[in-house]
């Protein structure tokens, strides 16, 4: 008999307002990446997988928050763990029409990994989102220090006013592109 799949899932920084909080402009990459850990992982256990929120609240810097994320996934034998970010560049000023995007970020693009980074990256621009595709990074802690395969959710840029925006109406779609996502690839 199959084993319910388990996926790990984090927000990937410090609550806000506490030291390596995450980016902050339209959007606050710490609130927004929680509520969308929360809503996955609320998904996901109605699917009938084990999901398991694996954020770090109490940080005591950067590299303290990415091993206690790293520690959590790594303490249960999870099928997948993902790690929602929210990206930022300059800061623009005033809205283009153009979003920045969603990429997804792995230590390779092969196997779940692909899948699941595929698919996530395909459902989040059908909302309106440039699709930048998944990224293979070799210099990511969290990419690197999980046993499980990893992938880190850029969901769109905090910094851009079209993606902050075109997030606010769509978060929920955009939990529901995450959950399915991982559902049909894992």
């Amino acid at each position: 008999m199959k084993h319910k799949p388990i996926i790990c899932v984090s927000a990937g920084h410090n609550p806000k307002g506490k030291i390596a909080c995450g980016a902050s402009d339209y959007l606050d990459e710490s609130t927004e990446a929680r509520w969308l850990t929360k809503e996955v992982i609320k998904i996901l256990n109605r699917s009938g997988f084990k999901a398991i929120n694996c954020t770090c609240n109490n940080g005591k810097n950067q590299k303290d928050v990415l091993e206690k994320i790293c520690k959590a996934s790594n303490s249960t034998p999870a099928d997948l763990t993902v790690s929602i970010h929210l990206n930022s560049s300059e800061h623009e000023k005033d809205a283009n029409g153009r979003t920045m995007g969603v990429e997804c970020l792995v230590l390779s693009d092969k196997g779940i990994k692909h899948n699941v980074s595929k698919a996530v990256c395909n459902r989040i621009s059908k909302l309106g989102f440039v699709n930048r595709g998944i990224k293979v990074r070799d210099d990511l802690y969290f990419l690197r220090h999980t046993s499980a395969p990893a992938i880190l959710i850029e969901v769109c840029f905090v910094s851009d006013a079209d993606d902050a925006r075109l997030y606010k109406k769509k978060k929920k779609e955009i939990a529901k592109a995450i959950a399915s996502s991982i559902i049909s690839n894992v």
